[in-house]
């Protein structure tokens, strides 16, 4: 998935080579979330999302630029959210995914 979002960022932002603050920072977003889904603090929805807020709020930019940012950035913070829920799913009905069964066996 950070690869992903990386390619998606070069594209949008013109810039090459990949940023491994940010891949870090994201894997760490991800990280945070699961955990807390799994052990049903579903409160923790919440507090990463006024997190992230407040670190928007101070993201100064021109104009122009803007509405590409706020695209970019709603669309990564949906797919980590996405992407913890489903890492949740996972873990919780492991033994049910047909998948991950032929790995088990």
């Amino acid at each position: 998935m950070a690869f992903l979002f990386s390619i998606i960022a070069q594209v949008y932002y013109k810039k090459l080579g990949l940023d491994f603050k940010s891949i870090f920072k994201g894997a760490l977003e991800r990280l945070f979330l699961t955990i807390a889904l799994i052990h049903d603090i579903n409160t923790a929805l919440t507090f990463f999302s006024a997190l992230k807020l407040a670190t928007r709020l101070k993201h100064e930019e021109k104009a122009e630029e803007h509405n590409k940012f706020n695209d970019y950035y709603l669309l990564g913070n949906l797919a980590s959210v996405t992407v913890s829920i489903l890492y949740c799913y996972s873990y919780k009905h492991i033994e049910t995914i047909p998948f991950f069964m032929r790995l088990i066996e």
